[in-house]
This record gives C-alpha cells, sequence and structure tokens, in this order.
C-alpha cells in the first residue's frame, strides 16, 4: 500500500507521522524514524522522501525510551555505523542490549559482529547464540563448526543450522549461509548425497558463488575445497574460519 504512494502521497504520509509522533503516538515515532533513516525511493531510484538520519536518530531515541525494540535496535545500528549521530561502540552497544532485552533478535546478532569486530569472539558467540535462540540468523553454528570464540562441537552446529534454516525470523541470506555451512560439514564427514539439495537450494536464485562452485565440483567428482569463510563479508575482518582458498 504504501509504496504505491506518489511524492505527494508519501509527503502527506510523513506529515501524518509527524503530527501523531509529537502527540506521543510511539509506533508513529517509530516509523517516522524509519522512514527518515535511510530515505523512500521509488522503483527507479528516484526521491520520494528526503532521508535526514540525524532526525530520525532523534525520533528513535524517543521511541525507544518510550520501549519500542525496533527504535532501539535501530537507534543502537546508528551509533554502531556512525550514521545519523557520531559513532559511539559504547552507545550502540548499550541500545543493542536494550533492543535484545525487549525481544529484538537482530540486534543481539548486531551486539555480536561488535564484540566480534573489537576481538572478543568468546562474546560474540554467546550473543550469536542468543539471537540463534530467538529464532534469528546462523552465526553461532558457524562458530561452533570452527571453534571460534567455543569449543568445537559439531552435533550442536548442526543443530543451529537446522533451526536456522527453519526458523521464520531469518532472512532468506541467512538461511542460505545455513545451509551451505550445514552442506561443508556434511562434505567433511564424506555425505555428499546430503550436501547436494543443500547447496541446490541455496543458490536457487545464482547469487551464492561458493554454493554454486561447491555444487559443480560435487557434479564433476572433482576433490571438493569449500570456501569456509563467513559469506560475503571482507575476508580481511575477524571472525572467518581458516580457509584454504582465504589465507590470511
Amino acid at each position: 500500500m504504501l509504496r504505491s504512494y506518489t511524492k505527494h502521497g508519501w509527503r502527506d504520509h510523513i506529515a501524518s507521522l509527524k503530527r501523531q509522533a509529537s502527540a506521543g503516538n510511539v509506533s508513529a515515532m517509530r516509523d517516522l524514524g524509519l522512514n527518515l533513516f535511510e530515505g523512500i525511493q521509488d522503483r527507479r531510484g528516484r526521491s520520494l522522501i528526503r532521508r535526514n538520519p540525524t532526525m530520525a536518530v532523534t525520533w528513535f531515541r524517543r521511541a525507544a525510551r518510550h520501549g519500542d525494540l525496533t527504535a532501539a535496535g535501530s537507534l543502537g545500528y546508528a551509533y554502531d555505523v556512525g550514521l545519523g549521530a557520531q559513532r559511539n561502540v559504547d552507545q550502540a552497544i548499550r541500545w543493542y542490549r536494550r533492543a535484545t532485552k525487549l525481544g529484538n533478535a537482530t540486534a543481539a546478532s548486531n551486539l555480536a559482529t561488535v564484540y566480534r569486530d573489537t576481538g572478543n569472539p568468546r562474546l560474540a558467540f554467546q550473543w550469536w547464540k542468543r539471537s540463534a535462540g530467538m529464532g534469528n540468523g546462523d552465526a553461532a553454528g558457524y562458530c561452533q563448526q570452527y571453534a571460534i570464540g567455543t569449543r568445537k562441537d559439531v552435533a550442536g552446529a548442526q543443530r543451529m543450522f537446522r533451526r536456522a534454516i527453519a526458523s521464520r525470523n531469518i532472512s532468506q541470506y541467512g538461511r542460505e549461509e545455513a545451509m551451505y555451512h550445514l552442506a561443508v560439514q556434511f562434505i567433511d564427514e564424506g555425505r555428499l548425497r546430503l550436501a547436494r539439495p543443500l547447496l541446490k537450494q541455496a543458490c536457487a536464485d545464482d547469487d551464492f558463488p561458493e554454493a554454486k562452485s561447491l555444487l559443480k565440483q560435487i557434479k564433476t567428482q572433482s576433490t571438493c575445497v569449500p570456501c569456509r569463510c563467513k559469506r560475503h563479508i571482507n575476508k580481511a575482518l575477524r571472525g572467518h574460519a581458516t580457509c584454504p582458498l582465504h589465507p590470511r
């Protein structure tokens, strides 16, 4: 419905949200912040609502103080990346923690990433595990698969990957990554028959070259040499397993 708005319609919608937010409507505060944080574009990329991340952060803060879990997570993200506010890792951690306490699984995963990037894999694993327990993400399984911040636990990793694949609270991107790393685990165990359908699903929309390459290796009966890195993350960042294709 909203995406069908004209530019004029979007302006009326934003004006309505501002009136409601100013009157104390917490949902309107959150929605106004979300619309302003990155702006709104039509299908051709033309601006319908100009982005204003600084104002968005103001509304996120107001909504978060009233206990809105999405606003709290968005405020943490703003401090995390320095968009709309000066980058502040302590504030990012504070708001991610609060958002997680309110039930925001994405905030727990983002907090784990903060700890990963600051060189604390143990804490990163604990927050990824918490996020997984809330139905979001595959990163805890990856840590157990390769002993990153925790002991190696192949059976535990499989459970985490299967849970992620079946979850309703995970992106398709995350589901595909869980399929891929579960398939890699099966390949390590010599169970190619179980790996093949997972890889097919992971690369079904042709945006996962590592899965596509591994599936080709299986089909041609080549020696399988999988990429063991996290998907689409800069290979120079912390948190990757040792990978024969991308030595660091």
